[in-house]
């Protein structure tokens, strides 16, 4: 009779050679595993890291055959970490006051501006962490990811310590962050009022002010101006926003003008032009032509008397008031808008033309140059092409920048409407486009939506609870 052959022992080494399985046959009779057999065989096997001699003490003890056992298990690697930065100061900016819970707009809330001072610390880095490598369970090493270190930051009115890893504030000024640009630029901080004895201010940068604005005062900013008191009969002029935390009373001798966007508790008897959005809780008899949204959310805000123009829709809790004080509100663009737009693209294309045959007949100069010989650099004729040619450039250029103004005004103000969440009052005139309608009667929680030839009374979606 013919003796069975003994089978052999089975290693199977995962795909990451981290981990082996065992798998040990039936032995034959008197010939039992032992400990020193398997870890001979592993031996042999080559592995030889990470053997888990329980877990062979254990399938001898309970006789496991015909299954994969782990028996060895190598290191894992460690990922290095990359380095990053740590920075001490606010870079989370929002343009959006806070709704208070008895539903009261808290302006206090905004922070447009983060003021750092000279000599303090503005950023840490911290390196990369180098990755720790592993080993498999035959021996051989396993790398893990290394971690990558950042660039140092760029910009300007800080320096970086001599270990490179702490950054600190070289002036005290507005600090702002632009990925791994930073840059500390000076602005003027009042903490007290703006009067004669301070006088008008003129500003390459941010203004701040703590206390209020004073009669006659003149206040301009490339940046943002933030005004924490009362402003009263002033000029303010930002080529970016302006907030006034506390209000405005114009007197019928002040404006506002904002190339951004302007946020105000209220503003009286003042003409307004923004380039951006409004968000205002109060506007009573003021001139305003704003170039987006109008918005006026809080519990008390409102629009009473003025004549008040946002091309995007104005979105406003009451317009006008019991008394049927004459106010105006106007969205939209009309035929004005397209015929500007159609004129001067008209104006571009004829421009462009004239252009093209300078450019042709530069051209000849330089043909000319080739086939006689002769330089034409200095002759009068080409002079004065060339100095035409820069005024025609130029001119394009602006007429592009208007025409592309003008189209984006015009298609972000196709769907304009003026909304009521509460009330508007007789002696309110809307104006959407180039129609028009006049309010006769109280009502409120309604949209005036414009629809071909003439204008309508649509209920808002959700009722409004006051």
């Amino acid at each position: 009779m013919a003796v069975q052959e003994q089978k052999q022992p089975q290693l199977n080494i995962s795909s990451d050679g981290m981990e082996a399985y065992l798998r040990l046959p039936v032995p034959s009779l008197g010939e039992p595993y032992t400990e020193d057999k398997i870890l001979q065989f592993l031996s042999e096997k080559g592995v030889c890291v990470g053997i888990q001699k329980e877990a062979i003490k254990g399938l001898l003890d309970a006789g496991i055959y015909e299954r994969d056992v782990r028996v060895a298990v190598g290191t894992k690697p460690v990922d290095g970490t990359d380095g990053y930065y740590e920075y001490e100061f606010n870079s989370d900016f929002s343009k959006k006051p806070k709704i208070r819970e008895d539903g009261t707009v808290d302006y206090w809330s905004m922070n447009l501006i983060e003021v750092v001072r000279e000599g303090q610390e503005i950023a840490k880095y911290h390196p990369a962490v180098e990755a720790k490598a592993g080993v498999d369970v035959k021996g051989r090493p396993v790398t893990g990811k290394h971690g990558r270190e950042l660039p140092p930051l760029k910009g300007k009115g800080f320096e970086r310590s001599e270990d490179n890893l702490t950054y600190i504030a070289m002036i005290s000024g507005k600090i702002t962050k632009q990925e791994d640009r930073i840059t500390i630029l000076p602005i003027y901080e009042i903490s007290g009022d703006v009067d004669i004895s301070i006088g008008n201010i003129d500003f390459v940068g941010d203004v701040v002010i703590h206390g209020n604005v004073c009669n006659g005062v003149v206040i301009k900013s490339t940046g943002n101006i933030t005004i924490d008191g009362v402003v009263e009969s002033a000029h303010i002029y930002a080529q970016k926003d302006v907030i006034l935390r506390s209000g405005m009373l114009g007197g019928s001798k002040s404006t506002i003008y904002a190339k951004g966007n302007l946020f105000a508790k209220f503003v009286e008897y003042t003409e307004v032009e923004v380039c951006g959005n409004i968000e205002a809780d109060v506007f009573m008899d003021c001139e305003v032509t704003c170039k987006g949204y109008l918005v006026m959310k809080g519990k008390r805000a409102k629009i009473m008397g003025g004549h008040i123009y946002a091309a995007y829709g104005i979105d406003a809790n009451d317009i006008g008031n019991v008394a049927e004080v004459s106010t105006y509100v106007a969205v939209g663009v009309g035929n004005k808008e397209d015929a500007k737009l159609a004129a001067l693209q008209k104006q571009l294309k004829e421009n462009q033309d004239t252009l093209d045959k300078m450019e042709r007949a530069l051209k000849q100069f330089d043909l000319a140059e080739k086939e006689k010989g002769v330089s034409y650099k200095n002759d009068p004729r080409r002079m004065q092409l060339l100095r035409e040619r820069i005024k025609y450039i130029a001119t394009i250029n602006a007429d592009k920048a208007t025409a592309w103004e003008l189209q984006q005004l015009i298609e972000n103000a196709k769907h304009a409407t003026v909304k009521a969440n509460h009330n508007v009052y007789p002696g309110v005139l809307v104006k959407i486009g180039d129609l028009v309608t006049n309010v006769k009667v109280q009502q409120g929680n309604l949209e005036f939506v414009k629809r071909v030839d003439h204008i309508v009374m649509s209920p808002l979606d959700e009722k409004v609870v006051i």
